[in-house]
Parts: structure tokens; C-alpha cells; sequence
């Protein structure tokens, strides 16, 4: 007879809680993994530090295993060639991607247990975790990856590719990762099958002639603007001009799968009040809002260093907070979804659907 489990032999709670002994890295000898001995903690507040960062590699675990199924869901029919996403599966991604930002504002938080600890006792025994690094996070990187950051924006460490700070079986695990599809590239190939052709096959036209309309009023509002010297009127019509051809570029600008991208979201976030429309708008705004929650982790990694160690080499030899700022501000993997937020207008601006109810929900008799 099977013995059945226990709540702790089901969450393995033996191998969990044993797990919060350094190791000795002192005293291994060169054939040793380094698991093989242990040390007491240096510090009592050592034990926060090892804790807080186990916790946020468990939440990493459940961030790729979600991100995983939202990028499936998109992005296996693109792979079959080009075939439809059926409508219930939008949803399901949308659920993912929520679960994925509601995780990350939890994991945001953990930087304030780490802040109840004084700079001076991290000092006790920061030195014993040279050379090692939260930059050597295989799963943080992975993350990164799966999400589809390009590799084009990486920020390289003093011109050395990151992965050199890996080990070969962490190596292999970032190229298996590379090799995989990311949820932007499911994302994108998803929106370009968008059949806006069927539903407005003028949506770019007739969409530019709406927003140049806007334009035209906006630069009357701030020639009429007595507030603004003469220098500034043409400043600010200068600036709306650019902002009109951003528009075009946007929409028309790319290649044709990219175009057919763009026009899909612009497309589905002007008429997201239409009911066929509304899991796809709301999938999109959970990608946006996990571009925001993951610069904010980014950011607020970066002010809890900052608090910690002042700008203090790393403990892995990188520049510290200098490295962490540059990537919370160059790393972004939907940018496109916010760059087309420039560009949105008001409902009674844009231009009339064809036919209003072809996106309407259908019920078969």
C-alpha cells in the first residue's frame, strides 16, 4: 500500500530547509563540487541574505514556467504555419502573463526584507561570496531571454559577453534557451496574422489621415497659445511634425511583417471596446504592464544595491550599481507596444469600423 504523502514530503520541505548552509568555499579542495562542506553562518542577518535570494530564484522558476505557456499558446500556430489562435486560448495566455506580473510586484517587494538588514552587517561577510554574483543568475538570465530581450541591447560586462561569467552546463542551458522561440517573437508573429485586411482593409490610411488631423489641431492649439514666445510655437510645431512622421514610420516604415504587427496592435488598442477585441487588448496591456513591472524589479534592485553598498565594485567584479542602472534603462523587450502608446487617439477620433459589426460575438442557433 502506497504511503501517502505528508505536507512536508510533498513540498520536500527536508531539501528546502537544509539548504540555507553556505558553502565552505574556503577549504574545497580543487575536485570538490562546492556543496560538499558547509560553514556556520558568518553573520545572523547571513541567513536573511541566503533566503531572500532562494525565494526570488523560486519565483524566477514560476516566471519562466508561465511565460513558457504564454509563449506556447501564441506562438506553436506560427510554428505549425501561420494557423489561427483559437479564441479561448487568449485568455488562457492573458491569465499567464497576469499571474507572471502579479509574481513580479511580490518579488519587487523582497527588496525590503534585504533593506532591514544595516549595510555594516552585510559587510561581515560580503567578501566570503566573491567571486560569485547575482549576475550569474542562470534563471534571471533565461527570463530575459524567453521574454525576448535582443541580444543587440545587452549591456556587456566591461566587453566581455555575460555568459563567460557561467559555467559550461549554465552555457548550455542559455544556448538551449536561445534556440527556443521568445514570447516576442510569439507575440509579434501572433499580431502580424491579425486578418485586420478582413475586418478594415484601410485601417494605416485611414488611421494616418485621423492622426494627422490631430496633429494639424494641436499645432493651431499651441500657435494660439499665449503663453508660449514665437521661438516655442515652432519648437512645438517642430516637435508634432516629427511626431506625424513617427506615426507613418510606425505603421508603414518596416517590413511587412512588422507593419502587419503594428497596424495589429494600433488596430486592437483603438478598438479595444469592440467584444471580440477586448482578451486581446487586455493580453496586450498585461505585456505592457510586464515591460513597466520588469524595469521596476530592474530599478528597484538597483536602489537596494545602491542602499546596501554605495557604488562599490560587485562582488563579482562588475561596476555595481553604474552596470544595474544601464540595464534598467536600456533593456526593453515591448517597446514597440509602448512606442505605439505616441500614437493613440481619442474614440471619437478614430476612424469608423466598415461594417461596426463584424466584430461583435456570433452565437450559432
Amino acid at each position: 500500500m502506497p504511503v501517502p504523502p505528508s505536507y512536508g514530503s510533498y513540498l520536500r520541505l527536508g531539501t528546502l530547509l537544509s539548504a540555507q548552509t553556505p558553502p565552505d568555499f574556503a577549504n574545497l579542495e580543487p575536485d570538490e563540487r562546492p556543496s560538499a562542506k558547509t560553514r556556520p553562518l558568518t553573520h545572523p542577518d547571513e541567513l536573511l541574505f541566503i533566503v531572500v535570494h532562494q525565494v526570488f530564484e523560486l519565483w524566477f522558476k514560476l516566471i519562466l514556467h508561465e511565460l513558457s505557456i504564454a509563449r506556447d499558446l501564441l506562438g506553436r500556430q506560427g510554428e505549425r504555419g501561420g494557423e489561427h489562435v483559437p479564441e479561448q486560448d487568449v485568455p488562457r495566455a492573458h491569465a499567464a502573463i497576469s499571474r507572471v506580473n502579479e509574481v513580479f510586484r511580490i518579488a519587487t517587494e523582497g527588496f525590503r526584507a534585504i533593506e532591514t538588514m544595516n549595510p555594516a552587517s552585510f559587510l561581515q561577510f560580503r567578501d566570503l561570496l566573491i567571486p560569485s554574483s547575482g549576475f550569474q543568475s542562470v534563471q534571471f538570465r533565461e527570463l530575459e531571454i524567453l521574454a525576448g530581450l535582443p541580444e543587440a541591447r545587452r549591456v556587456d560586462f566591461d566587453g566581455v559577453p555575460y555568459e563567460s561569467k557561467l559555467n559550461l552546463t549554465e552555457r548550455e542551458i542559455i544556448q538551449a534557451r536561445r534556440a527556443s522561440m521568445t514570447l516576442r517573437d510569439a507575440l509579434f508573429d501572433w499580431l502580424s496574422r491579425t486578418p485586420i485586411n478582413q475586418v478594415f482593409p484601410n485601417f494605416a490610411d485611414e488611421f494616418l489621415a485621423a492622426f494627422q488631423s490631430y496633429i494639424d489641431e494641436q499645432v493651431a492649439y499651441q500657435n494660439a497659445n499665449p503663453n508660449l514666445a514665437e521661438s516655442q510655437q515652432r519648437a512645438a510645431q517642430v516637435r508634432l511634425s516629427k511626431q506625424m512622421e513617427e506615426a507613418r514610420e510606425y505603421l508603414q516604415g518596416g517590413d511587412e511583417a512588422t507593419n502587419r504587427a503594428h497596424q495589429a496592435f494600433l488596430f486592437i488598442a483603438s478598438y479595444r471596446h469592440e467584444p471580440l477585441l477586448r482578451w486581446p487588448s487586455a493580453l496586450v496591456d498585461a505585456l505592457i504592464e510586464f515591460e513597466q513591472g520588469f524595469r521596476i524589479f530592474r530599478f528597484r534592485h538597483a536602489r537596494m544595491v545602491e542602499r546596501m553598498i554605495g557604488t562599490r565594485t560587485g562582488s563579482g567584479g562588475s561596476p555595481g550599481v553604474a552596470y544595474l542602472d544601464r540595464t534598467t534603462t536600456s533593456y526593453r523587450v515591448f517597446g514597440d507596444l509602448l512606442e505605439a502608446r505616441n500614437f493613440l487617439l481619442a474614440t471619437d477620433r478614430i476612424p469608423p469600423l466598415p461594417d461596426d459589426s463584424i466584430l461583435d460575438f456570433r452565437f450559432e442557433a
